[in-house]
């Protein structure tokens, strides 16, 4: 049985709603937010909080402060019960970013159906992790087998993540992006870069691990890998429903050859036109690439890759974000050292 602690039910229409939850809950009741430190030290389960809360009356947000202090508790969905309907109090319980409010009084199926819901909230919130280290466990096999089929390529893909990320991270906290980009997704988006040249796995081997430089029609050959990875995240969209993980990463696998002059592949997008995180991974992919020795070029050193990537200013890639490459250059040339290239030119 779900456990919910309910504080300050201190009234008939507040023991009417425990009254109402006690058949299909465990429902333990505290008169006042002043137990709630001897309740937590006890380290007794809770699924569920239920708080009350009026304008005049701020101990439903005293206690509310208190949940939020214990590492333990502070993911446990919260739901604030009021006797009477307030917009602005509700407005105020939103904005903390919290399960429901609900005012009194309400219907029992009504009441048993929220609760319901931010007791599903609760179970979502702690299997989250496990889904978020399966996901990422499904996108580290599938990159390492994309690289094990392009055996021209080692480490690109782990290179041009580790890349990615110092670029992300600076894009987060420039002027320009900061509203762009949520500190939640940057997992989702190190997971999605990983799987870029995902379309790499429909390339035949000839063209694939070719160790020369390819032939104008083999290398728009190689360009369908773009179409081919988006076709693949199609497929997988189709039979889970999707998730904003996978459609990032079929924006990556799709656009990254894309240049913020119209010029590149596969359906010559220009400027804001092309996904901002595909616009970043391309600054990423390309420096990997440049700084890489392959059997028909050697390694460029990190001072010429980067002049290069600043000569494709507005043209290949997004002026802004070239920016803010030139900005931490220096921390791309440290992970280059990190990733132990060798023999740099």
């Amino acid at each position: 049985m779900k456990h919910i602690l309910a504080i300050g039910f201190n009234s008939t229409m507040f023991t009417s709603v425990e009254n109402t939850l006690k058949p299909y809950y465990d429902v333990l009741s505290l008169p006042s937010n002043r137990e709630l430190i001897t309740f937590f030290r006890q380290r007794k389960p809770v699924d569920l909080f239920l708080l009350t809360i009026s304008e005049d009356d701020i101990e439903g947000l005293d206690a509310y402060d208190l949940i939020k202090r214990f590492p333990a508790m502070k993911t446990k969905p919260i739901i604030f019960l009021s006797e009477s309907k307030d917009t602005m109090l509700e407005k105020k319980v939103f904005l903390l970013g919290e399960t429901d409010y609900i005012s009194l009084p309400v219907t029992e199926e009504m009441l048993l159906h929220r609760v319901d819901n931010g007791i599903e909230l609760a179970d979502l919130r702690r299997e989250r992790p496990y889904v978020e280290r399966y996901q990422d466990a499904i996108s580290i096999s599938f990159a390492e087998l994309v690289e094990c089929r392009d055996g021209t390529t080692g480490g690109h893909l782990k290179n041009t993540t580790r890349y990615f990320d110092i670029l992300l991270h600076a894009a987060m906290e420039s002027d320009d992006y900061i509203d762009e980009i949520s500190p939640e997704e940057v997992a989702v988006l190190l997971r999605s870069a990983a799987l870029h040249d995902i379309g790499k796995i429909g390339i035949n081997d000839e063209i694939l691990r070719k160790g020369s430089s390819l032939e104008d029609y083999e290398f728009e050959y190689m360009k369908t890998h773009t179409t081919l990875g988006k076709l693949a995240f199609e497929k997988i969209i189709k039979e889970t429903g999707g998730t904003r993980w996978l459609y990032i990463a079929m924006d990556m696998a799709y656009c990254h050859h894309e240049h913020w002059d119209g010029s590149g592949y596969p359906n010559g997008l220009k400027g804001e036109n092309i996904p901002l995180y595909a616009r970043m991974l391309s600054i990423a992919d390309v420096y990997d690439a440049l700084t890489s020795s392959r059997a028909y070029k050697e390694a460029y050193s990190h001072q010429k890759a980067m002049n290069l990537i600043v000569e494709g200013k507005g043209s290949l890639f997004d002026p802004t974000l070239v920016n803010i490459f030139i900005m931490v250059n220096e921390e791309f040339e440290k992970q280059l050292y990190e990733n132990k290239k060798v023999t740099i030119h």
